[in-house]
């Protein structure tokens, strides 16, 4: 099984894989056993997600926004109301245009305790772990230079090191340091002065030295890494 396969298979179970893609790669999962099992590991994983995270009550000020976007949409909003937010695997699909297709799924993976103040990100990255396909980290990347770390796994840091987020903008650049953290939780970092991010571009996360990488390049083993894609 190849690394692209293995970040489909990411994206497959979070929903965000186009149309036509999403056909492809089901074909795929029919004709490959290993790849079907990595996708089935996959869901199981977000499934225990799902079971430890508790569903929060949409704000207020948002349903206000939301029904003043709206006007005379046919959408019934007061059943909207009554529907708690997803938990975070269920809510991490992408924005949809209309305000209230994004409560439907589900906000409060997306915004967290700052419900109706979230940007969308330009491009969004499922970082995984090549050696079992388990899914480590999400990147979700802005227009100011700016990521949104949410890691999904315990990372263990060890003494006098952390955790350096990477991304390749392009062959020319090299790898550039997004930041550093030490504490597996969401996050937000802000990089240098960098291009508007792209579909394809690889995001990783490594173990380094403290404060951080010496070289101003990866030097530890990488622990997940993936590619970006566009939002639906």
């Amino acid at each position: 099984m190849t690394s692209d396969q293995l970040e489909q298979a990411g994206q497959y179970v979070l929903g965000l894989l186009g149309d036509d893609e999403r056909r492809i790669f089901e074909a795929e999962i029919a004709s490959d056993t290993e790849l079907a099992k990595a996708v089935n590991k996959l869901r199981d994983h977000f499934h225990r997600l799902d079971d430890t995270a508790a569903a929060l009550p949409p704000n207020p000020e948002l349903w206000n926004k939301i029904e003043a976007r709206l006007g005379s949409s046919p959408i019934d909003l007061a059943a909207l109301r009554n529907r708690p937010t997803a938990s975070p695997s269920r809510a991490w699909l992408p924005f949809a245009a209309a305000a209230s297709i994004v409560v439907a799924l589900g906000v409060g993976y997306m915004v967290g305790s700052t419900l109706g103040t979230t940007r969308q990100p330009e491009m969004i990255a499922v970082l995984v772990n090549e050696a079992d396909a388990t899914p480590g980290a999400i990147i979700e990347a802005f227009a100011d230079d700016s990521v949104r770390v949410i890691s999904l796994d315990n990372f263990v840091i060890p003494p006098g090191q952390v955790l350096e987020v990477w991304t390749l903008p392009d062959a020319d650049t090299g790898p550039v340091s997004l930041g550093t953290f030490t504490d597996a939780s969401t996050l937000r970092l802000t990089g240098p002065d960098l291009p508007a991010p792209h579909v394809g571009q690889l995001y990783e996360i490594t173990v380094e030295p403290s404060p951080g990488s010496p070289t101003g390049r990866p030097t530890g083993p990488i622990l997940v890494k993936g590619f970006a894609k566009q939002p639906v």
